[in-house]
């Protein structure tokens, strides 16, 4: 009797010949859509009454979320069931972040004012507030951690600078990096909370964030962020909304930055691009994804996922060419930090799990 991961590999053999004979043919579109159904997105709607921006896949189990209305969700038998909960005293915190170490201990960032961040060490039972600023200027924007010590965090720029904070006890608590270390931007430049994801911490002390408004930049440091490099990105730009969403890097040269124009969400224009040198130089795709989109993840070292409000896109060359899998829309997707699984969140309270066809 033949096992069912056989039966998948010769199925998987069997679609690979199709689409090259199809190819060969010249029936591109009809190759196209036989490929999208390597993946498969499945929903579910954890509540109405949240809009879900962060999203941690810490294992192949353990997965955080949060949204406003101070919601903050967890799952710890890989989304068969959730824990919901509106963490008391913040049902009007805007959480736009969340980093899961594990099943019981997480970090959640809230933007707007006052600018929060609160630690778990118990599943959520009870939060503590690890920061806290009242000034309306601070508004923060993302986290990123390189270890279960180490992380970066950052806002819209203060006196025309990125608004910074490092921890080193696992985001226990949270101190300034100086003013006189953080990078300048420009007038009408700015970052963006849409996914958790404008700001990275990869490899041993890299960090990239991106900006947008006037002008958009990708900001990289090598060394846990005590100084900085500033590059220009030829993304889509514009006051209020355009620039960069979301930024990937598989290594300190290899990376996309997506966005584009949230108000404009179905233009495909200027909303991606590949660096294969830091940030140096861009490349557009040969065909980018089908409108704005909020998050872009590396699943492995060819494949990527991005998402935003009017689509679900893969890519399996680095980047170049992106294949729809779903006209589902949501704000973030992660995969698996150990693991293999694929996640993403939306408004509404949605999620969506991502499997192999």
């Amino acid at each position: 009797m033949v096992g069912s991961g056989m039966c998948s590999d010769l199925y998987l053999v069997h679609v690979r010949r199709t689409i090259l004979a199809l190819c060969i043919a010249g029936l591109w579109p009809a190759a196209q859509a036989l490929a999208q159904k390597e993946y498969v997105l499945d929903t579910m709607r954890l509540t109405y009454h949240a809009n879900f921006r962060g999203l941690s896949v810490v294992n192949d189990k353990v997965i955080w979320i949060c949204g406003n209305n101070g919601f903050v969700c967890r799952s710890v038998n890989g989304g068969q069931s959730w824990d919901t909960m509106q963490v008391a005293s913040y049902e009007g915190s805007d959480f736009r972040d969340i980093e899961g170490f594990d099943s019981r201990t997480a970090v959640v960032m809230s933007s707007g004012t006052p600018a929060l961040i609160l630690k778990t060490t118990d599943g959520g039972k009870r939060w503590k507030r690890v920061f806290r600023d009242e000034r309306p200027e601070v508004f923060l924007n993302g986290m990123a951690f390189w270890d279960h010590k180490r992380g970066i965090a950052f806002g819209d720029p203060v006196d025309r600078k990125l608004f910074l904070l490092q921890t080193s006890n696992g985001g226990g608590n949270w101190k300034e990096i100086p003013f006189r270390d953080c990078p300048v931007t420009q007038d009408g430049e700015h970052g963006y909370a849409a996914s958790g994801t404008s700001v990275r911490a990869t490899g041993q002390g890299y960090a990239f964030i991106g900006t947008g408004g006037r002008a958009a930049h990708l900001f990289t440091s090598g060394d846990y962020g005590k100084t900085w490099q500033k590059k220009s990105c030829p993304i889509l730009k514009k006051p209020e909304s355009g620039g960069v969403f979301s930024v990937a890097f598989k290594d300190a040269r290899t990376g996309v930055i997506m966005g584009g124009d949230y108000k404009a969400d179905t233009s495909a224009v200027e909303n991606c691009f590949l660096t294969y040198n830091g940030g140096i130089s861009w490349k557009p795709p040969l065909k980018a994804p089908g409108g704005f989109r909020s998050c872009v993840e590396y699943i492995n070292q060819t494949t990527l996922m991005a998402t935003g409000p009017t689509g679900t896109e893969y890519s399996r060359d680095g980047g170049n060419t992106w294949v729809p899998i779903s006209a589902a829309g949501f704000n973030v997707v992660r995969k698996a930090k150990k693991g293999t699984r694929i996640f993403l969140a939306g408004p509404g309270g949605l999620i969506g799990i991502i499997s192999k066809y």
